[in-house]
């Protein structure tokens, strides 16, 4: 503010006296006093003119110079409405005061500045013009400065402290949502060394600079965001196989019961969660060629709901045929039930025109090799896995012994029929296989106990069973 002031100081020296001067004890002032105003407000002359001052009033001092001696003299007068005076300079004020500036009568000492005279005043006012110059910059550096360090800590600083704030917001979206837990240990330092960094004094943070700790943050989101991107890929690749086994069952269920008395509105709704599962499945795959994390984070959501959508309407359709076909209430229907593949079946060794499925071949054999050395003889299988249509022709509504189709273990692969003396309650084999079946995954169920719905001393089934028939 000072140096403003200053500056506006020599710029009305300048336009005042046309030069700018500094005075040195050397320089003398003439100064002209204008005269008293008569009453009433006249002037003490009837031109108005300013009047000289009495000689006694008057001082006059040499001005030295480079060449001679030389005189200067200031007046000031007053104006009165009318008159103006040529060489005037400037009005000053609003009751007519003039100053001027004007040069005694040459004397017999005084003569015209010469050359080198001329030469040394420009050289002054250009050293004085070069100094006003350097004056000015000066404050326009120190002021441009100022915005510049007011620039620097608005953007840098704010620009990192914004950074920090976005990383933190990524570290609590992040959580429990990566690939790599790794991957936020290293963002939470980073964080944690910006957040130290804003909290330097100035200095301190001038000196250090946010370059490093921006890259540093930058780095180690990019590095959390991919990891979180490999984790909802694998987030989106097990839902889809979930929901792909789902979907499979569904179909089955679907087509299985096409024709067999199930309410057909319970049908319908399945297909609709079958149609609506795909759909959301292939949106799935095409979300995983991309990089959009929100895309595969639905994904895992739509995916998740078909996959209750189409289990849910899978179950109900399958209850409600097993209404329609499974009258018991020991018989489960399944889909699956005398239409199990050849590759899931195996033969029984000692009976080779026998097949119970593989995954339960390897009890019955352990079982058998038992019974054996029990009884000398192999287990006597009379009935094995069956077909649906082979199930079909031994049903008899009127008769418990045969299940419905589809309502039969048999027809799983999961039950066997034996002979050789186990057919009947009582008899040695049969209390042998009861307290030895289980040890090798083979049991004598409910129903078919002496006090069970059938009672079936020859019926065996593996524990895998869903249900008996």
């Amino acid at each position: 503010m000072r140096t403003e002031r200053a500056i506006f100081s020599m710029f009305d020296t300048l336009a005042f006296t046309g030069e700018f001067h500094v005075p040195s004890q050397h320089s003398t002032s003439r100064f002209m006093v204008p005269p008293r105003s008569a009453p009433g407000g006249a002037s003490g002359t009837p031109s108005g003119e300013g009047r000289r001052a009495p000689a006694d009033a008057r001082r006059r001092l040499p001005t030295h110079g480079p060449v001679g001696v030389r005189e200067q003299a200031v007046s000031v007068s007053v104006r009165t409405p009318g008159s103006v005076r040529e060489g005037r300079r400037r009005a000053v004020g609003s009751g007519g005061v003039t100053a001027t500036s004007t040069a005694p009568p040459a004397g017999p000492a005084d003569h015209p500045p010469g050359g080198r005279e001329r030469r040394h005043a420009r050289a002054q006012r250009r050293h004085r013009a070069a100094w006003i110059a350097a004056v000015v910059a000066l404050v326009l550096v120190l002021g441009g400065g100022g915005g510049a360090f007011a620039w620097y800590r608005d953007t840098e600083y704010d620009a990192l402290a914004d950074r920090a704030a976005t990383a933190e917001d990524l570290l609590a979206a992040s959580d429990g949502k990566v690939a790599d837990p790794a991957v936020r240990t290293a963002l939470t330092t980073e964080v944690d060394d910006a957040r130290a960094l804003l909290a330097a004094p100035f200095l301190d943070r001038m000196t250090t600079g946010t370059d490093a700790a921006d890259r540093s943050l930058v780095s180690a989101s990019d590095a959390v965001h991919a990891s979180m991107l490999d984790h909802a890929r694998d987030e989106v690749t097990a839902a889809r196989a979930s929901l792909a086994t789902a979907r499979e069952l569904g179909e089955k269920i679907y087509a299985a019961t096409e024709g067999l008395g199930a309410d057909e509105a319970v049908r319908a709704r399945l297909r609709d969660a079958l149609d609506t599962a795909a759909a959301a499945d292939a949106a799935a795959d095409a979300g995983l060629a991309g990089d959009d994390l929100s895309t595969l984070e639905q994904a895992v959501l739509d995916l998740g709901a078909g996959l209750g959508v189409v289990s849910a309407s899978t179950e109900e359709t399958s209850v409600a045929q097993d209404a329609v076909s499974c009258p018991a209430p020991d018989q489960v229907w399944d889909p699956d039930s005398g239409r199990v593949p050849d590759s899931a079946l195996a033969p029984i060794p000692w009976s080779p025109t026998d097949r119970v499925r593989a995954d339960v071949l390897d009890g019955l054999v352990a079982l058998d090799a038992a019974y054996v050395e029990r009884f000398g003889v192999h287990l006597t299988v009379n009935s094995s896995y069956r077909t649906f249509e082979e199930q079909q022709g031994l049903y008899d509504p009127s008769s418990p012994i045969a299940a419905p189709p589809g309502c039969s273990n048999h027809g799983l692969g999961f039950a066997v029929d034996l002979g050789g003396g186990v057919q009947a309650f009582g008899t040695p084999q049969y209390e042998w296989l009861k307290q030895h079946a289980e040890t090798y995954g083979w049991t004598h169920p409910d129903f078919a106990e002496p006090d069970g719905r059938v009672p079936e001393p020859w019926h065996w089934e593996s524990v895998l069973a869903r249900a008996d028939g």
